[in-house]
């Protein structure tokens, strides 16, 4: 089901992320697939909640619609900062998306990383243009 720009994507999160990088997991229609998941995520408790998550991921309404204020354009991601963790959303159609987990500590070089992320989910690879992100 995932696709080369799926593993693209995978790639890059595991270099730009590193050991931050928590769990991705991609959907389409009732179907849905494991990406990744790091070793101490994995439990019992995440297997339980993926589906419930899956399917609120599917019904995600953005804050603003584009159709709202044309100017801010598309929505290309949404994202959630959790007190030990950060969950990246990004839909791919209208009933398609990847779901990406990250700790807290990458939260500060976001920006830049979900700009990299979606150029990958859109073209399978990092384009010319590239965000600046902050380096630690």
């Amino acid at each position: 089901m995932s696709e080369r720009r799926h593993r693209a994507l995978h790639r890059f999160v595991e270099e730009r992320a590193s050991d931050s990088y928590r769990s991705a997991f991609y959907y389409e229609g009732d179907d849905w697939e494991t990406l990744y998941v790091r070793d101490d995520v994995a439990t019992n408790r995440l297997r339980h909640e993926l589906p419930d998550l899956v399917e609120r991921a599917r019904s995600n309404q953005p804050l603003l619609r584009e159709d709202d204020y044309p100017p801010l354009g598309e929505l290309g991601a949404t994202t959630e900062v959790h007190e030990d963790g950060a969950i990246l959303h990004f839909p791919e159609g209208p009933d398609e998306g990847t779901i990406i987990s990250l700790d807290r500590d990458v939260a500060h070089r976001l920006t830049g990383f979900v700009t990299e992320a979606m150029s990958i989910l859109q073209t399978g690879e990092l384009t010319a243009y590239q965000a600046a992100t902050v380096d630690d």
